[in-house]
């Protein structure tokens, strides 16, 4: 009994960062996914600037905006959590915050010590939750694996993952939740590289010490492009993209402009680690 309670207790702790878009579900539904595949147990959180709330009046009406706003974020949420919390069989719970948005942020992961977070990608150019590069912020601030949620490519909860690899044709990690989804993976894993001049346009091979499939690209305007073709074509659902490039041939680590051109290019979606 004891040993049971302890597995339950060590659940992965993720946090899906919230703007209360619609693309919120979507972001939801692949953090449950991913929950499922690692164990895992997940918070909602939502931080809102008091200014987007309430315009320059009273002390009296900020504060009763603010109050109003609260209580209609806080239902959102609830409702939301309950929805794929009942299909999927994960536990959700949420909570909101009023503040800076990277302080509030940052606060609250060194208050909770999330092992995985995710967030949803920015749609639009227009200012808001994510629109102030709240990506890359993450990607300073957290050492953990972050999930870059798709709207284009949903995890759904009956989804089997098929995963891809970023400039990377070994799999190596000590990061137990990464290796539940490499295990948790079907059909074979594919490698996409990016080289000056390969031999071919579009070079595949099969790696047979791993039986990993390898696609290697030439470097040009359209890279990104095709590569996000190429996974969407052999059904690569989720992109493993490791920032340190540890064990590419490179071995530099990607700048944070090349993961924002990952970012707003691959369609499917974006897994970064360590």
């Amino acid at each position: 009994m004891h040993n049971l309670v302890k597995m339950k207790n060590n659940k992965h702790k993720i946090l899906v960062l919230s703007d209360l878009t619609d693309q919120s579900t979507n972001v939801l539904k692949s953090a449950s996914k991913i929950a499922q595949v690692i164990d895992g147990k997940i918070e909602l959180f939502h931080v809102r600037k008091p200014t987007d709330v309430v315009e320059k009046e009273s002390n009296l009406s900020a504060v009763r905006g603010l109050k109003d706003h609260y209580v209609l974020a806080d239902k959102k949420l609830k409702a939301l959590c309950e929805t794929i919390s009942e299909k999927t069989q994960v536990s959700i719970k949420h909570s909101f915050s009023f503040g800076n948005l990277k302080n509030e942020i940052e606060a609250h992961i060194l208050k909770t010590k999330p092992d995985f977070i995710v967030l949803g990608k920015r749609v639009s150019k227009t200012p808001g939750f994510l629109g102030d590069r709240i990506f890359s912020f993450i990607l300073k601030k957290f050492e953990g694996p972050v999930l870059l949620a798709s709207n284009d490519a949903v995890l759904e909860n009956e989804s089997t993952l098929s995963l891809g690899l970023y400039n990377e044709t070994t799999i190596q990690s000590n990061i137990s939740s990464l290796n539940a989804i490499i295990s948790n993976t079907e059909g074979p894993i594919r490698s996409f590289s990016i080289r000056d001049k390969p031999t071919e346009t579009i070079e595949e091979q099969k790696l047979t010490s791993d039986g990993i499939v390898s696609y290697i690209f030439e470097k040009n305007g359209q890279t990104l492009k095709n590569m996000s073709n190429y996974m969407q074509k052999n059904k690569v659902n989720l992109l493993l993209v490791d920032r340190k490039s540890k064990n590419s041939s490179t071995k530099k680590d990607l700048s944070i402009s090349a993961l924002n051109d990952l970012a707003l290019t691959i369609k499917v979606p974006l897994l970064f680690s360590h």
